[in-house]
């Protein structure tokens, strides 16, 4: 096949043959990543031409299209909606040939019969819901945390839902209206070395080390079955202790206590509540137990056993009936993992309602990872739902030179036209059901992804297109079923366009401090921060305000060899420097407002041209006047919902994750320091105040 014909071939398939960087050159996608990734794309399922999709995605108000559907020329419909009304009449053809249905108003999931042909009929309202619906137009905070971070009494080593719902209760107290947290997707129970919450198994299902026992149990409960298994109190206490989390031994050691507790407890009997929780998730948490119990007993037997696409044969399809004989042979350990995730359920609704309790009007705010592990439980599932053999990451950009691969896979836009978008409705349901929000973690992927094929670098990989309209139509669609906000990660390279579409929808963006500046470089004063978004001082993929100020992420760039190439760290350390010199300029009025130090407290404030000019000094000291006055500034934007990480409310110096890394940083394991009562601190209690205060600023 000849070079043309090959970029045709790939640009009906969705990919884009050549794509732009973030500093506007031009890149060509080399013929032989088009072929592999072609490969993929043509071997997953597809609609068949001038079928009816069985999902028509529409919107409140407007004509919906009928893609491909000749079978008449005006052919008479009824459309079942889901309140009870009966819609009846003729389809009309448009100038371009297209039949089209009329304007509905009934938003909801409606049944249509048109021709002979069946189909169900998305109706989404225009936008998703509002800040201003969630809060009655109030200007809006809250909190953002790690939970596997967050202490308990008695946690082994591991934060869960229990601490999550003690964090909820304090952040109401104080006036928080949402905190957001980190993705709580299904892992692997028999993989504790991976527990990055964005390499999900599944995002159907819980993680199930997030489970907290006493949500069911009593202690006299958890302590028999501690003696039972002959656990010492010093190994939970060291673990418990440790500044960092010891996934593997942390995670065996939770996972002894639960399998104790339904062997002891839950085996002999199932409460009905479990049995109903079963019955209500259907097969496809059977499927998940399943898998976890056959992954398990494949991974004993070495490490080529943790990737289903390479186990014996008759395991590799759900639908086998080697499959069913060890699932029936296996029954307990079946029934080991769906307690586990009736558990998790339970203890995560638990942690809802503390948050609605305790005031807060929007609540938990979820965060969807981007994609799916491809060796995990939904991977294996739903084979036709993926693109198996190719992942997502990010191109090249000053960032990250080589480009970004992540390890994951995604849907098959193919397959979501032929199923009726199934698994992503499922995913978005999943993600939903108990909370106040949702975090859609690189939203851009609702329009486009970078795809790479299996084996290729970052730099191989190409833009796959993505029915944005339909897949938007159907966020904006859930989030009024659930009454749940939405913000989109959409830091990085974006098309251009998407922000505006995002924003027709409601679907916030992220404003973050360390990226809000003007053309000239210099840090935007909080008047002008954009409106559509959610301001953030940070993430948790950067540096946290105090850890900024001190240059701790430069000095572990350094540390791991990786500053850009031909970079001195002299230079790095100088830019920083200047860098925070224009950074002071804006936060000069909010430090001003804080009246630090504490020492002050009972004087007058000082105005901001009482305070130095040039920046407080690069020492923990001056990093806390520094996040002080970030609190405040990050309150007083004109976004309307401001968004403090806890790592910047304790003034913690080190960030959760560090990009780019796979060793030497300990990604995903730090803990919070110790005590229930986090926010009653004093920095804690004063940073607080601030960001109330910068809220309430006219």
């Amino acid at each position: 096949m000849d070079d043309g014909a090959l970029r045709s071939r790939a640009r009906r398939a969705g990919l884009s043959t050549s794509w732009r960087d973030a500093g506007g050159t031009l890149h060509r996608v080399g013929a032989d990543s088009l072929r592999s990734l072609l490969r993929v794309l043509e071997g997953s399922a597809d609609m068949p031409p001038h079928a009816l999709p069985p999902l028509l995605v529409g919107q409140a108000g407007q004509a919906t299209r009928l893609p491909g559907f000749t079978r008449a020329e005006h052919p008479a419909y009824t459309i079942k909606c889901e309140d009870g009304t009966i819609l009846t009449g003729r389809a009309r053809r448009g100038r371009d040939g297209a039949l089209t249905l009329p304007a509905i108003r009934q938003v909801g999931y409606h049944a249509l019969d048109i021709a002979g042909a069946h189909a169900t009929l998305a109706i989404a309202p225009s936008a998703c819901r509002t800040l201003a619906e969630a809060t009655h137009g109030g200007r809006a905070w809250g909190l953002a945390a790690q939970i596997y971070g967050l202490r308990a009494r008695h946690d082994g080593g591991i934060g869960h839902f229990g601490a999550l719902a003690d964090l909820a209760r304090q952040a109401g107290q104080a006036g928080a209206d949402a905190l957001a947290v980190s993705p709580v997707h299904a892992m692997f129970t028999a993989r504790p070395d991976q527990y990055s919450p964005y390499s999900p198994s599944s995002r159907l299902f819980l993680n199930v080390l997030l489970a907290d026992m006493r949500c069911w149990f009593t202690a006299h409960d958890i302590g028999q079955v501690l003696r039972r298994l002959h656990v010492a109190p010093s190994a939970v206490l060291a673990l418990e202790n440790a500044p960092l989390i010891d996934w593997p031994q942390a995670s065996a050691l939770r996972l002894q206590v639960l399998r104790g507790l339904y062997d002891d407890y839950i085996r002999p009997a199932p409460p009905a509540e479990m049995t109903d929780f079963v019955a209500a998730q259907g097969r496809k948490l059977h499927l998940h137990a399943v898998f976890e119990t056959i992954h398990a007993q494949q991974v004993r037997r070495g490490p080529r056993g943790g990737n289903w696409r390479i186990w014996p044969t008759a395991l590799r399809n759900p639908g086998n009936p080697e499959v069913a004989r060890i699932a029936a042979e296996r029954r307990n350990d079946v029934g080991f993992h769906l307690f586990l995730q009736w558990l998790a359920a339970r203890s995560l609704d638990h942690a809802g309602a503390a948050a609605r309790q305790a005031g807060m009007r929007i609540g938990l705010i979820a965060d969807l990872a981007v994609g799916t592990d491809p060796t995990g439980s939904q991977c294996w599932s739903d084979q036709d739902d993926f693109l198996i053999g190719a992942s997502v990451g990010a191109p090249p950009d000053p960032l990250g030179p080589l480009g970004q691969n992540w390890g994951l896979t995604t849907f098959s836009p193919g397959a979501l036209r032929t199923h009726g978008y199934r698994a992503f409705i499922d995913t978005l349901r999943a993600t939903l059901a108990r909370q106040g929000g949702v975090r859609i973690d690189h939203v851009m992927g609702l329009e486009r992804l970078w795809i790479i094929p299996e084996g290729a670098s970052a730099t191989d990989g190409a833009y796959l297109a993505f029915p944005r309209q339909d897949l938007m139509r159907l966020v904006a669609l859930e989030s009024a079923r659930h009454g749940a906000i939405v913000i989109g990660e959409d830091l990085g390279t974006v098309s251009p366009g998407f922000r505006g579409h995002a924003a027709r929808r409601a679907i916030l963006g992220m404003n973050v401090l360390w990226f809000q500046r003007g053309a000239d470089g210099a840090f935007l004063p909080p008047e002008k921060w954009g409106r559509n978004a959610v301001a953030m001082t940070t993430t948790h993929d950067l540096p946290t305000v105090a850890g900024w100020w001190q240059g701790t992420d430069i000095a572990w760039r350094r540390a791991l060899r990786q500053l850009p190439r031909d970079t001195r760290a002299d230079d790095v350390q100088a830019a920083r420097a200047r860098d925070r010199a224009a950074l002071w300029t804006v936060l000069r009025p909010a430090a001003a407002a804080a009246g630090r130090p504490p020492a002050q407290a009972s004087a007058a404030q000082p105005s901001a041209d009482q305070l130095p000019a040039d920046p407080p000094p690069a020492t923990p000291d001056g990093a806390a006047m520094v996040t002080d006055a970030a609190s405040r500034f990050v309150g007083a934007t004109a976004s309307p919902l401001a968004i403090l990480p806890l790592e910047d409310l304790l003034g913690l110096s080190e960030q959760p994750n560090l990009p780019g890394t796979v060793s030497g940083h300990p990604n995903w394991q730090r803990r919070y320091p110790a005590g229930r009562d986090l926010l009653a601190g004093p920095a804690a209690a004063r940073r607080l105040a601030l960001l109330r205060d910068g809220r309430q600023a006219p």
